[in-house]
């Protein structure tokens, strides 16, 4: 008979441990964010409410700032999800089409988790700090749909991530705009309308670019 395969190794208590103990800290603190805001998310609160203490809370994650840029890693993963649905969907569409179920999922998105949504905005690192590599490479996966969303109508590369920078950046700052009540009292309907106006003219100048 051939010999038995050896046993995969045990995996170490400590870090299964750990990564669990991420996961509850990482919980909590996303309610609490999407209840409260960001301000509301303390260590010691975190440590209470995980059952762990505050030195090994930030052995976890470094400092508060590791803490809540994993918190808005998760957001952005949260995220992607219903707008790689919406590019789905819409992938037999025309330029216009794509584009709109892509703005409209994030909007949706935003207007439904709007604590957490501007958390990953509203949080700055200071200056001298330097963000973590996965949360870059998230960061780059969620431009990466529109990107892809926007696909042969460029044709050229570079112009194409340009114009998938460009546009979220028209669509996130009316979005951003609109929810603090900046050009006026909120409206989802105008909201809406001004989406449709941003989206319409980029398919129109991309369509032209091709």
């Amino acid at each position: 008979m051939p010999a038995a395969a050896p046993a995969p190794p045990a995996a170490d208590p400590e870090i299964v441990g750990r990564e669990a103990l991420r996961g509850v800290i990482l919980k909590i603190a996303g309610e609490i964010v999407a209840a409260e805001g960001l301000p509301a998310v303390q260590a010691r609160r975190l440590a209470a409410e995980g059952g762990c203490s505050v030195g090994t809370l930030y052995n976890i994650f470094g400092d508060r700032d590791g803490l809540i840029l994993a918190i808005n890693r998760e957001t952005m993963t949260a995220l992607s999800v219903p707008l790689d649905a919406a590019r789905k969907a819409s992938v037999k569409g025309h330029l216009e089409a794509r584009l709109m179920a892509l703005a409209t999922a994030y909007m949706t998105f935003a207007l439904e988790n709007r604590n957490r949504w501007l958390a990953v905005f509203e949080f700055r690192l200071p200056d001298d700090a330097a963000l973590p590599a996965d949360f870059v490479a998230e960061r780059a996966r969620l431009l990466g749909l529109l990107v892809e969303t926007i696909g042969s109508d460029v044709p050229d590369a570079a112009q194409r991530q340009t114009a998938a920078r460009a546009l979220f950046g028209a669509a996130h700052g009316i979005l951003h705009l609109a929810v603090n009540n900046r050009l006026s009292d909120f409206d989802r309907a105008d909201l809406e309308r001004d989406l449709q106006f941003i989206v319409k003219a980029a398919a129109a100048g991309m369509r032209k670019m091709g």
